[in-house]
Order: structure tokens, then sequence, then C-alpha cells
């Protein structure tokens, strides 16, 4: 079968009918035909079926009973009722609960060609506006990696060359880089760009089965009605790319499946022996390295590698990082900043960011959210990045932060930031923090700073 083509299941009791569809279609689409309902259920299940030409009266599970099912597995699928002369009225009530048209025995052949080329033709449209939809969404959440210093320049280099590979590769870095980003823009740059882009975290503790279902999927039963059966993530994202989080936590037996799939392009669904084709191209992230462990790793599997630095030690791209946040959410949240100051700069160029850019990433849409002005300056800082910055600057624009609206832990924490800062001048301190010196003697007495 050519993977490429639609695919077409045509369900009818009778032999005669499905033959005559499958000559009448086989030459442009992949065919596949269903004696029963509970035969075409197992058939939507086990593959990624496009259009459905389902016969209204079968013994056993009728097309009604069986077009319900069928939009259960896949709510998507197209599906077009055969029917008698006698049976229109039925045919009407199928359109009503998720049909998308009917034809009338006997058959036309140009209606039948024409039927499946608008309906596939249809939901191809649709998949196509869906992955639109979506690669805007990642978009917005996956920006560029900015940078002006020669590190960041290295690591577009390092994206635009594993961009032009299909090999695996891992990701390291602190938890918060942007190793989601540089995944997508690997992938964005690739030939794979217009397929799809997967993503799967992998928590500490992780269900070794459960797991394993979502990446590989649930394999071919006995039971026509377990619809639990069906593709995993690896399958979905196969043409693609597929980006699978904190791998240092994954199982062994998911770390040996995935080798596996690595060495033949091939998977096995759980609970199944069938080798499935797959064309997904992976990359790992991971915030700590791999496990002491004597057996096989997807670390000692994967040789290609990029290492984010934290955000703390390449400080010089934080202000090119700072003006295309700015950008991305002045177009998504409707805003018009027109840039920051010289000082609030200085604050997140000096603050050690230990969520990295994440933590970044959340400061300035704080920002943009709480603020008002069109242009952000050491007011707009939230608390706890003033507290925490290095910055020497800010002081000379404390006075704004009025202490009467601060916990007395938070008066404490400031107004020794503020002495340290001044070597203990408490005239200087008190001019900084707009307060009369007597008043600042008098909180430095009953908050016990020493």
């Amino acid at each position: 079968m050519n993977k490429d083509r639609p695919f077409i299941l045509i369900v009818d009791d009778e032999a005669s009918i499905r033959e005559s569809f499958s000559l009448i279609l086989q030459d442009d689409y992949n065919i596949i035909t269903a004696s029963t309902g509970e035969a075409a259920l197992k058939k939507a299940v086990d593959n990624k079926i496009d259009l459905v030409f389902l016969d209204i009266r079968m013994p056993g599970m009728d097309g009604m009973e069986t077009l319900k099912m069928l939009k259960d597995i896949d709510e998507s699928i197209e599906v077009i009722m055969v029917t008698a002369i006698n049976d229109v009225q039925k045919a009407g009530e199928a359109i009503q609960i998720g049909a998308d048209n009917y034809i009338v025995k006997p058959f036309d052949v140009d209606q039948i060609m024409a039927m499946a080329k608008a309906l596939t033709g249809k939901r191809s449209l649709k998949h196509a506006a869906k992955q639109i939809r979506q690669k805007a969404a990642k978009d917005l959440s996956f920006p560029e990696f900015l940078g002006q210093s020669k590190y960041a320049q290295n690591i577009i280099q390092q994206i635009d060359s594993y961009a032009g590979t299909d090999t695996p590769l891992i990701i390291f870095g602190e938890s918060g880089t942007e190793k989601e980003s540089i995944a997508f823009l690997i992938h964005s740059r690739s030939r794979r760009k217009d397929s799809a882009f997967l993503t799967l975290n992998i928590s500490k503790h992780e269900n070794e089965k459960e797991l394993f279902k979502k990446l590989f999927g649930i394999g071919k039963g006995t039971f026509v009605y377990d619809l639990g059966k069906g593709t995993g993530m690896l399958e979905e994202s196969s043409g693609g790319t597929m980006l699978i989080n904190n791998i240092e936590n994954a199982p062994q037996k998911v770390q040996e499946a995935l080798i596996e799939m690595i060495d033949k392009k091939a998977i096995k669904r759980s609970g199944s022996s069938e080798w499935i084709q797959v064309n997904t191209r992976l990359i790992f992230s991971s915030s700590a390295g791999p496990r002491e462990s004597e057996e096989p790793s997807i670390f000692d599997k994967v040789s290609d590698s990029i290492s984010i630095a934290p955000l703390r030690d390449r400080r010089e791209d934080i202000q090119d990082i700072t003006t295309g946040l700015i950008e991305q959410y002045n177009g998504s949240l409707n805003r018009n900043i027109k840039g920051i100051s010289g000082d609030a700069q200085e604050v997140l160029n000096s603050y050690p960011w230990p969520a990295n850019m994440a933590e970044l990433t959340n400061t300035i849409k704080r920002v943009f959210i709480s603020g008002t002005k069109d242009n952000i300056n050491t007011l707009d800082m939230p608390f706890d990045i003033l507290m925490n910055s290095g910055a020497v600057s800010y002081i000379e624009e404390a006075e704004f932060l009025s202490l009467n609206g601060l916990s007395a832990e938070f008066d404490k924490e400031f107004i020794l930031k503020i002495l340290k800062r001044t070597n203990f001048d408490t005239k200087l301190s008190a001019k900084i923090l707009g307060i009369n010196p007597s008043i600042l003697a008098s909180k430095i007495e009953t908050l016990e700073i020493k």
C-alpha cells in the first residue's frame, strides 16, 4: 500500500459490492474491506481510515450502530452510507448522527469517484488547517532562539546543521532552558516542517505501562470491541518529529524499545508482535543527564547533542531575548509596549534566573498583564525580581516602593538590602526609600535589622 494515498474502508456483507467498490477506487486509493460492522470497527482501530462506504442493512451490527461507533473511534472520519432506494429515509437519519452523504444502489461509477474525491479532499483540507493552527500555536509557544553573542550564534548554527539531518539528537540543559524551542526550530527548518511535531514529558516515577502505550500504542487484540487499541504518538508523528522531554526518567523497557526503533525504524505496539514501520525523527531532552546504570540507554545510543547554557551564564543575550519577548507579547496580548528602560533592563540582566528562559518569559508576561504604560521601567518589575537582582541602579528609583504596603518580612529584607548597598549609610538609605531618617531608624529597631 502507498501510505501517501487516502485509505478507504468498504463495509458491506455482500462480497460482490465490496469487489465493485474496490475495482472502482483501487487505482487512486488504498482499499480495506470488511463484511460486518464488528470487522469494520476493528479495521478502523488498526488503520488510519480517511473515508468509509458503509452499508446501512447488514446482519448483526447494522450500519447505523456501526456509524455511531466509528465516530467514537475517530469523529473526523468521513462516512458515506450505502442504501437501497427504499432506505433513503434511514440514510437521512444517518446524516443527522454524523454521516456525510449517502449513495443509492445501483451505483453510478462517476458518482462514487466524485464523492470519494470530494470527501477525501475535505478531510485533507481539515487536516492541513489543523496543522496550520497547531503550527501557529507552536510558533508562539516556541519563539526563535535569540541572542547576538558568540554562544547564541553557535547554537543557531547547530540548529541549522541538525535541521539538515534525520539522526536522533539529545538536547541538554537545566530546567527552563530553551530545549523545546530548539527542538521545534530544528523541526521547522527541516524537510519535515509540514508534518507533525509532537512532544511528551516524562515525569519521575512514570508508570511504565502507561508511558509505553502513549508512545507505542496498543496492539491488535482478539476482541473487536476493545476500542482502546490504537496508534501511539510515535506512529502519529511519522513523517514528522517527536520530542521526548526528560528522557532520563524513562523506564528501562521504554528506553530499550526506543533504541530498537532507532535501529529498525519500526515499532511494536504494546501487546503486539507485529512490526510497524515509522518515519519519525526523534529528539530527546534531558535536564539531569543519564542515570548510573549498566543497562543500555538512549544516552549511549544517541551521540549527537546540543548543550544549552543557563541564562545566568549568557547574560549578554538577555537584552535581545527581552526585546524579542516584548515583540511577541505585543502581538499576542494586543499591546504596544515600545521598549524597556535601561535601569529595568539592568535589573533583568543581573537577576540570576534560576528557572532560566521559562522564568524570564513569565516575568515579561506578568509585566505586560499588570502594566498600563507604553514603556517598561523599574516600577513595573515584580518585587521578587527586584529583591534578588544584583543591579545597583534601580536603588536610585526605589522611592516609588511604598513600605506601607509591604509585609514585615519584605520590609526587613528590602531595607537590609538598601542598607548593605549604601554601606549602612542611614541618611542615604532613607533618601532612597523616600522616608524620614527617624522612621527608618525606628524600622531598623522594630524589625531587628543588624
